[in-house]
């Protein structure tokens, strides 16, 4: 530091505190200095340190548990995406291998994929041609006039008529219809009704005529006469209950269920089905079991396909498309259409297949609960990607195999999340901010110890000079009595006798404060010890005011001195409670001499006896009476500074009477004097004497 700086401050400080105490204050000022820096380095720089590090361990922490649950979403959702991949993989691989082969993809579907719904070879012209055909645009030959009518009446008396009744009325529906799609109903139902009439060899070419002649034309319902004549003919033969006929009768039908299960049928028509289910009945007791329930398990298959197909129908005219060979094209229907498309190309041929989106969809939100139930804090959802939430965390298309799918993950619970981590973020600030402030806390302690170690100190120096002011003072009285006595300058009687009191005074006074000195070192060292004995507590006090009552005399004070009667014996140090009121005592002369009064009383209360020493001086102030006990303390009332004292007496009564157990009070108003109160307990009956 400069000294030219050190010398400027000094002679600043100078003005009002003096040289001596300038340069005590600016090297204080100095060590200060260097403790703050001390401390500064030492504590605050680390906890500001830390304090950051752990703000930033916050951030860095919600953070992490943001990443950890977009972690465990990716992995959810890349999960399920694996599961849609797998699912179409395993489909590719059956149908490639099947293809191989040289079997037909459109046939045992369930052995694909369990979502495929349906399967579809096109033409190299890209029509339709298995398992299903689209229905080709026909004619349209409307019924000549009556005939419904007519086939309405055949019908009914083939209900309730007589044979030849029927045959007459098929016969004019024969006549009527014309057109060979009417007529062949028509030559059916004389067939039938010439068999009921027993006229069966007849009936039997009849309905071979058809069968050759309109085997391929579709009646009004759409289904082929051949077919019909077959299922006619069939059951021609099993009426005759002959097992010869019943044979060709089973050959007939079987080969028919055969041939239409094998053949296309058409979108939209009923008519392929409905006559192999007849077919299937009449073959109930005459065909195999086993043969009749594999047909019929395929026929639901096909059935089954043949629904499917008419609700995707529009789309069947919408599918093909060239591909690179052997690669799998995924497309998705139209905006309300329950199917998703997988279109091969394959050795020249084009295939379409057609899965359930809805099931597909059931099937991988099934396994999007089973993961939601895995995970404590995500939900997992499969939706469509224009319905993707806001707060989502995680998401992943389902394309190309579901195209316009996708699987998200959303917090269980955003609030309690949110919740979380405000609560996780108040607790890490709370705890730097509690950092901080015993930080704080700790500056401020330390900087109130070194003042109060700066204000001990002053006073002990200040204790030094008035204990050397309060020496030199007895001391030079004796020395100037004793040699105004040596050199016999006073004279016989009465002025020898003050010489001699002045004397004997001034030395007791001189004892009292060796005597204080001493105490007051032996309590701090903590080596002072009291002797307490039963003793009369009245008689100490009158002694005590007996020793002071020249003093007051001197100080022309009045005395009263007022102690209840009977007294309990209390345990004391004799000596050491007459320095207490010799204390009290001694202060009332130097404080309360303008109140021209002291008063004593001496009174039992409850377990105590009570001490009273009050005066009508110059008072204390309201807020130095917490410090008068201190040690050291004197008072800044200027009418105190001139009055000689060490500041130790008071705290030396303090330290005494709290040695036996006792308190001290003291009640003051300043310009109305002060009262101190000691209160020493009465010891109990079981108390054993020292």
């Amino acid at each position: 530091m400069p000294e030219r700086f050190r010398q400027a401050v000094v002679r600043a400080l100078a003005r009002s505190r003096g040289e001596v105490r300038a340069n005590q204050d600016f090297r204080f000022a100095g060590e200060v200095a260097r403790l703050a820096a001390v401390f500064a380095v030492t504590m605050l720089l680390p906890i500001a340190f830390l304090a950051s590090l752990a703000l930033t361990s916050l951030r860095w922490e919600e953070l992490s548990v943001e990443a950890d649950l977009e972690v465990r979403g990716r992995g959810a959702t890349q999960g399920l995406q694996e599961q849609a991949s797998d699912l179409f993989a395993r489909f590719e691989t059956a149908t490639m291998s099947r293809l191989q082969r040289g079997e037909s993809p459109t046939e045992n579907l369930g052995d694909l994929s369990p979502f495929l719904m349906a399967a579809y070879r096109f033409d190299a012209d890209g029509r339709l041609a298995a398992p299903f055909v689209l229905a080709e645009p026909q004619p349209q030959v409307p019924p000549p006039p009556g005939w419904w009518e007519e086939i309405r009446a055949a019908r009914d008396l083939d209900q309730t008529g007589t044979p030849e009744q029927r045959i007459g009325a098929w016969r004019r529906v024969e006549e009527i219809g014309q057109a060979p799609m009417y007529v062949g109903e028509a030559r059916l139902g004389v067939g039938r009704a010439l068999a009921d009439a027993g006229r069966v060899s007849e009936a039997n070419d009849l309905v071979q005529d058809v069968f050759s002649d309109l085997g391929t034309i579709r009646d009004p319902r759409g289904f082929r006469f051949g077919h019909l004549a077959l299922l006619e003919l069939a059951a021609f033969r099993l009426r005759r209950g002959e097992p010869t006929d019943a044979e060709t009768a089973r050959s007939i039908l079987e080969d028919l269920v055969d041939a239409l299960l094998q053949e296309a049928w058409i979108v939209g028509s009923a008519a392929e089905p409905a006559v192999v289910r007849r077919s299937l009945r009449q073959l109930e007791g005459v065909a195999r079991p086993d043969w009749l329930a594999e047909r019929r398990s395929r026929l639901a298959e096909r059935q089954a396909q043949l629904r499917w197909s008419d609700g995707v129908r529009n789309e069947l005219e919408l599918v093909f498309n060239r591909l690179p060979e052997g690669n799998f094209r995924y497309v998705a229907g139209g905006p309300d259409s329950p199917a998703v498309w997988a279109i091969l190309q394959s050795k020249g041929q084009l295939y379409a297949f057609s899965f359930s989106a809805g099931a597909l969809l059931d099937d991988l939100r099934a396994s999007a609960a089973r993961t939601t139930g895995l995970e404590p804090d995500l939900v997992v959802r499969v939706g469509t990607a224009d319905s993707l939430p806001a707060q989502a965390m995680a998401w992943r298309s389902l394309g190309p195999a579901l195209p316009g799918a996708s699987v998200y993950v959303l917090p269980r619970d955003p609030e309690g999340l949110a919740r979380s981590v405000t609560w996780r973020r108040t607790v890490r600030l709370a705890v730097v901010l509690t950092s901080v402030f015993v930080a704080a806390v700790g500056a401020l302690w330390v900087a109130r110890l070194v003042v109060l170690e700066r204000e001990t100190a002053r006073q002990r120096a200040e204790f030094a000079a008035n204990v050397s002011h309060e020496l030199r003072s007895p001391i030079t009285q004796i020395r100037l009595k004793g040699e105004a006595l040596l050199l016999g300058l006073v004279e016989d009687g009465e002025d020898l006798r003050q010489h001699h009191e002045a004397i004997v005074r001034e030395s007791e006074r001189l004892s009292r404060l060796v005597d204080d000195v001493l105490d007051f070192a032996a309590i701090e060292r903590g080596v002072k010890r009291y002797h307490l004995r039963p003793e009369d507590l009245g008689q100490i006090v009158g002694l005590s005011v007996e020793s002071a009552r020249s003093e007051f005399g001197r100080a022309g004070m009045a005395v009263e001195v007022s102690v209840e009667d009977g007294l309990p014996r209390l345990l004391l140090d004799r000596d050491a409670i007459g320095q207490v009121l010799t204390n009290l005592l001694s202060n009332t002369v130097k404080y309360g001499v303008d109140g021209k009064w002291v008063g004593l009383t001496v009174r039992v209360r409850e377990q105590f006896v009570v001490v009273v020493v009050a005066d009508r001086g110059i008072g204390i102030a309201a807020d130095e009476l917490p410090k008068v006990f201190d040690d050291f303390f004197r008072s800044t009332d200027p009418r105190v500074r001139k009055t000689k004292g060490t500041g130790i007496g008071l705290a030396i009564v303090r330290y005494i009477v709290e040695a036996h157990g006792g308190t001290i009070t003291v009640d003051s108003e300043l310009g109305r004097g002060s009262r101190f109160a000691v209160s020493l307990p009465i010891p109990s009956m079981d108390t054993p004497e020292p």
